[in-house]
């Protein structure tokens, strides 16, 4: 499993749909039973987002919050429907058009090409940057 920076299209499109802020196509990735997972999410923050609904609307509000910008650093790892990726993203924050960067890496498995669980390890420090300011 040699690492590329090639995103694979579906997680492209998926984000190039997140930066328009666009959740419906986001959301077009997950499975209906997908779980979004967030093990380095700080105190009160949800750790775990079940079904499709619960996902769409803990995303419904972040282009209200942050604007996604592009990924750089991208290291892709994939074998079979599991894959795994390192970035880092350049985001600006709505309140005040400031740059925040948020180091990523995301556990991504999936079953008849959709989304079943992300594990998504972003850096909640970093994070806290973005919502507090």
């Amino acid at each position: 499993m040699s690492p590329t920076s090639d995103l694979p299209d579906w997680l492209e499109n998926a984000l190039d749909a997140l930066r328009a802020g666009d959740i419906a196509g986001w959301m077009a990735i997950y499975a209906d039973d997908a779980c979004h997972e967030f093990p380095f999410a700080p105190e009160g923050a949800p750790r775990e987002l079940i079904g499709r609904d619960a996902i769409a609307a803990y995303m419904a509000h972040l282009p209200t919050i942050i604007r996604f910008g592009t990924l750089t650093d991208i290291r892709v790892r994939s074998t079979g429907d599991e894959l795994i990726v390192e970035a880092t993203g350049h985001h600006e924050r709505v309140v005040d058009n400031s740059t925040k960067i948020l180091s990523y890496v995301w556990f991504i498995e999936r079953r008849d090409a959709k989304v079943t669980r992300i594990r998504d390890y972003m850096n909640p420090l970093q994070l806290a940057a973005i919502v507090s300011g």
